[in-house]
């Protein structure tokens, strides 16, 4: 069960950062850029759209020329909330949802979540960092948004428990950074900013 080449990427910029006091993480500098603008130029090759998910700075996210959405009625609800408003936003029949503070996301990150979908005969795929899945940054069908709708409707929100529902394959991604996948502390924004230095990566 492999997905069309068309994907959109689905970018989760709704969290309240408290692990960073209170910070919009996405919009914060990363080596003199703001960490989504490495969000993006990771994925955009990847993809045929882009939407953001955000429940604040709309005018800062809308900068980026891409759609730009909130949780709506369903804000408040976690990270769940927006791969749904995602979901409901793409034009794609598959959607790649990623935390918005993920600051080193691989190239062939689309194409691995492929591979191990097709190689597993999955219904949806995610990253395994080698010490666990990363729930959020999944490709997914746009097809399971009634499901999920009804499954936040129901009360709950945890994606882990909404993902038991499926075949779920897993991604290898072991040989990645585990912070790169969502970047939560201060001392793992230091790792950061040495590694992209270390890349050349700077502003």
């Amino acid at each position: 069960m492999s997905p069309p080449p068309d994907v959109t990427a689905v970018i989760l910029c709704g969290g309240a950062g408290e692990r960073m006091q209170g910070a919009d993480k996405p919009l914060r500098p990363l080596l003199g850029r703001p960490l989504i603008e490495r969000t993006l130029d990771s994925l955009r090759p990847q993809v045929r759209d882009v939407v953001l998910v955000a429940n604040r700075a709309h005018g800062d996210y809308g900068a980026y020329a891409v759609k730009v959405v909130d949780d709506g009625a369903l804000r408040g609800r976690g990270p769940l909330a927006g791969v749904a408003a995602g979901m409901a936003a793409a034009s794609t029949g598959w959607i790649v949802s990623v935390p918005g503070d993920a600051p080193l996301l691989p190239g062939d990150l689309v194409a691995r979540l492929e591979r191990a979908l097709a190689r597993e005969r999955a219904e949806l795929a995610m990253v395994h960092d080698g010490r666990g899945r990363q729930p959020l940054c999944a490709l997914l069908p746009r097809r399971l948004l009634p499901e999920l709708l009804g499954f936040l409707a129901g009360g709950d929100s945890a994606p882990r428990q909404w993902q038991r529902r499926y075949r779920c394959a897993e991604a290898d991604c072991s040989d990645w950074p585990e912070w790169a996948w969502s970047v939560n502390t201060p001392e793992e924004w230091e790792l950061a900013e040495a590694r992209l230095r270390q890349r050349g990566e700077g502003a």
